[in-house]
């Protein structure tokens, strides 16, 4: 696999921005090859959307773990932006993260790299805050994915705002959402997303969620969603296993989560 990280200009956010890049290449045990052969024109990869947690960044998929060794078994281009903690958001007091997320960032990408355009080849994922926006943006936009992946997401923004104890994590919150007393069934609430995908009519995304047993804080909230999806009549599939909110859990979960959005592997 290649990495690039790439700085450019985002229109919505009125700012440069980071993203993280894998992008497959030819083994290097095939030996013979020509290099017309190992670079060739006109590939179009599937693209996986991997987003990251609270606190972190565009790079702390590829340094905490092995994703560039489990997406090359899938020939798999994975892209991996930074959003502050921005919950993935067009935020009440900031930037519009959201817009850049599902609009913008994907014209860049395809501009790009060498990336299909077609819905059954994207796909998205993130962990605890990055799941949240992963679920948001399949259940937003569900005519740009083919599946969506939550692990130990943080997908319940009414007990997120009940969670926030300091005046910063208040603040922060309300940067985000506004009001946390308005914030739980508002527009930006996974429950009422879901109930608003549901009428729609449309064809979702396949949804899958991972939480870890011992995941005190996102496991109450997966429980929650997972009540909702059910009444709402919509599919998902949930595993758990043993593990807090930490990455030994999401560096195994991943591996599931991928493939289930690629069954079919290559």
């Amino acid at each position: 696999m290649s990495l690039c990280r790439c700085n450019f200009y985002s229109h919505v956010l009125l700012s440069c921005v980071n993203i993280h890049v894998l992008i497959p290449d030819s083994p290097r045990s095939q030996s013979g090859m020509s290099l017309d052969d190992r670079y060739p024109v006109g590939n179009r990869y599937k693209t996986l959307y991997l987003l990251h947690g609270m606190y972190e960044d565009d790079s702390v998929w590829i340094r905490r773990t092995n994703i560039e060794r489990y997406a090359a078994k899938y020939n798999l281009v994975v892209v991996m932006p930074a959003a502050q903690n921005s919950y993935y958001t067009d935020m009440n007091h900031g930037l519009r993260y959201f817009t850049y997320l599902t609009q913008e960032l994907p014209r860049y990408v395809r501009s790009v790299f060498p990336v299909s355009d077609k819905r059954e080849d994207t796909f998205i994922a993130g962990l605890s805050m990055g799941g949240y926006g992963a679920l948001k943006a399949a259940l937003c936009q569900p005519e740009q994915y083919a599946a969506a992946a939550s692990l130990s997401g943080a997908v319940d923004i009414g007990l997120i705002g009940k969670y926030a104890s300091t005046d910063q994590e208040r603040q922060m919150f309300e940067d985000v959402f506004g009001d946390p007393k308005a914030a739980a069934g508002g527009p930006d609430d996974l429950m009422h997303i879901a109930g608003e995908a549901a009428a729609s009519g449309k064809t979702l995304p396949r949804l899958y969620l991972a939480c870890g047993t011992e995941d005190e804080l996102c496991r109450p909230m997966n429980q929650t969603l997972r009540k909702r999806l059910d009444e709402l009549g919509l599919a998902y599939t949930y595993e758990e296993g043993p593990g807090a909110h930490e990455w030994n859990f999401w560096d195994q979960y991943i591996r599931r989560a991928l493939a289930f959005m690629l069954p079919e592997g290559r």
